[in-house]
């Protein structure tokens, strides 16, 4: 579960990084077009250089093959000379550039890599203010530099936290802490794209807990929320961390199992099936499970994958309960 919401935050952290990039890059042209054709030739130069990196950045992003250890090893010492020399060329009005680059590497770079490119920008550029700047001036720049970088890092961590969150509560069951539904397409659509490129085979087992409603009625829903939460954590115990298990119902359950062909899916269904009728999970009476087990075939869709697994299961039902029928 972990791999999946990583998958996601990895995602929008992409999608972020390219429209800053994009953004940023396209931004810098004016400024590099003005030093080009009016002032400072070699400045020019380094915001083109700049500018060039960032839409790289965006590209390398769009493709899905951003690594940010690229951008810490060429930006950061690059970036952090370029300040530098328009410190030392355009004054108090080159400084300013300090600011919107060490935001770009918080949004750019992992935490820990900001935090040393942000460092090393400070080390090299603070002393060189002092040297050239009024003491009133430096200490301006040296606070609030400072300032910037801890707020942009407090921030960032905050929202990047809080995605997390989100995305864990978007995409999982509060109370069984399973996959809900809201990833089963997806899920489903990135395992038949292996099946068809790499020929990995891929199987579909549909539980359903057997006489819920009867639970529910006789015992209430308190005790029905026992019985789902231990049936999940009987479920998580007793499959691969590669497994993936989605609630999809108020007692149905989905597993999507890769690299298993129908076989050895009716084996794992079996033995679940075995485990949860010996488990105790009520006093007074026994728990067990229906299943329907379906391996995907080439001529199958989403819809048919999952409407056969279904027929399966109510063939299971149909049969007597408690059972498997593939």
């Amino acid at each position: 579960m972990d791999d999946l919401n990583s998958r996601y935050q990895t995602d929008f952290y992409l999608k972020s990084t390219f429209r800053l990039a994009i953004t940023a890059g396209t931004l810098i042209w004016p400024f590099a077009f003005y030093h080009l054709s009016h002032e400072h030739v070699g400045i020019g130069i380094g915001a083109v250089i700049t500018l060039l990196s960032l839409y790289l950045v965006a590209w390398a992003c769009y493709k899905k093959k951003y690594k940010t250890t690229y951008t810490f090893i060429w930006l950061t010492p690059f970036t952090t000379a370029f300040v530098a020399y328009m410190i030392y060329i355009l004054g108090v009005t080159g400084a300013f550039w300090s600011y919107p680059t060490l935001i770009l590497y918080y949004f750019m770079m992992s935490e820990r890599q900001a935090w040393i490119s942000n460092i090393i920008l400070a080390v090299v550029n603070i002393p060189l203010m002092w040297y050239l700047f009024e003491t009133h001036e430096a200490i301006r720049f040296s606070v609030t530099f400072s300032l910037v970088s801890v707020y942009s890092a407090i921030f960032l961590h905050i929202v990047a936290k809080q995605y997390s969150e989100l995305q864990k509560m978007a995409t999982t069951d509060n109370l069984t802490g399973l996959y809900n539904r809201t990833l089963l397409k997806d899920s489903l659509e990135r395992a038949i794209a292996q099946n068809k490129r790499f020929g990995i085979p891929i199987s579909l087992i549909t539980f359903d807990i057997d006489n819920f409603k009867s639970i529910n009625d006789t015992l209430g829903h308190d005790m029905g929320d026992e019985v789902l939460k231990g049936v999940g954590d009987l479920l998580k115990s007793h499959t691969r961390s590669s497994d993936m298990i989605f609630r999809v119902g108020g007692e149905e359950f989905i597993i999507l199992l890769p690299n298993t062909d129908e076989n050895e899916s009716t084996q794992v269904a079996e033995k679940i099936r075995q485990v949860v009728e010996q488990a105790i999970l009520l006093d007074d009476r026994q728990v067990t499970l229906s299943a329907g087990v379906c391996g995907f075939k080439e001529d199958m869709d989403i819809s048919k994958w999952l409407k056969i697994s279904d027929q399966k299961l109510y063939l299971a039902k149909e049969d007597g309960r408690n059972r498997v029928v593939t």
